[in-house]
């Protein structure tokens, strides 16, 4: 069991700060660095740009902090043994070592559910602790190993997978360019452009894709009507929606439903 010691989530410091343990601390600590700072390896001080890890052994020397005014991050005190540990050290998670992150979004979240846990009371709050931080240092390690793709590294790649998720996940609401354009405070063509160039697909196909693909687990799995699986999925035209799925699946609505459905 991985046991939760003090933790934080969104910390912010509105001033240049220095935290320095001369002999550590006696449990292990994992940064989230969401702002430039800085930090001490050997006596030598490295800038450090946002989005960055750090996991620092327990009872090993601490230095980090910031220059500028502006400072947040996430952290997180915990201690294992015996299989935890084992677990840990399988993931060559490097210790004292920044880990520049891709995408930081997901990390920072589970952060936030871990403290929302630990400040609580409820049932299997100490299991849900634990199953959380291992899924927290299962993302590190494996945002460690895709650190190098270009694509993740991309300075708009964060912003426009989020949006690239919120379509996926919503594929109901009314995804006009103008309103994903200004989601991401970029000008639409800038967007387009660059939607297209990071997943290779546009952004108008992405919506496309996300509806058809809720259509056909309506399709599969109930019995409502055409009609009402067009308008769940964002279509209010129920002709456009049995064009845009038979170019789709090369069937119509009613031929996937007979030859796929689960009742």
């Amino acid at each position: 069991m991985i046991e939760i010691g003090l933790c934080g989530y969104g910390a912010v410091h509105q001033t240049a700060f220095s935290i320095r343990r001369p002999k550590g601390s006696p449990d292990y600590v994992l940064l989230l660095i969401k702002t430039e700072s800085y930090y001490d390896k050997h006596g030598q001080v490295y800038d450090l740009p946002a989005n960055t890890a750090i996991l620092y052994n327990k009872d090993t020397y601490v230095h980090y902090g910031s220059k500028k005014p502006y400072y947040c991050n996430d952290w997180i005190h915990f201690t294992l043994s015996g299989e935890d540990l084992d677990f840990l050290l399988s993931l060559d998670i490097p210790f004292h070592t920044p880990i520049i992150l891709p995408t930081l979004n997901q990390l920072s979240e589970f952060v936030r559910l871990i403290v929302l846990n630990k400040h609580s009371d409820r049932p299997h709050r100490i299991q849900i602790m634990d199953a959380t931080m291992k899924a927290l240092l299962y993302s590190v390690a494996s945002q460690k190993c895709t650190a190098a793709d270009t694509v993740m590294a991309h300075k708009n790649y964060e912003i426009l997978n989020k949006l690239r998720m919120d379509i996926n996940n919503s594929p109901n609401k009314e995804w006009a360019i103008k309103t994903m354009a200004k989601t991401v405070h970029m000008s639409p063509s800038y967007m387009q452009h660059m939607y297209k160039e990071l997943f290779g697909i546009t952004c108008i196909q992405e919506c496309i894709n996300a509806r058809i693909k809720c259509a056909c687990s309506y399709l599969r799995t109930t019995d409502m009507s055409i009609h009402m699986v067009a308008l769940l999925c964002g279509y209010n035209n129920e002709t456009h929606f049995m064009r845009q799925f038979k170019k789709s699946e090369q069937m119509t609505p009613s031929e996937y439903r007979n030859r796929y459905r689960l009742w």
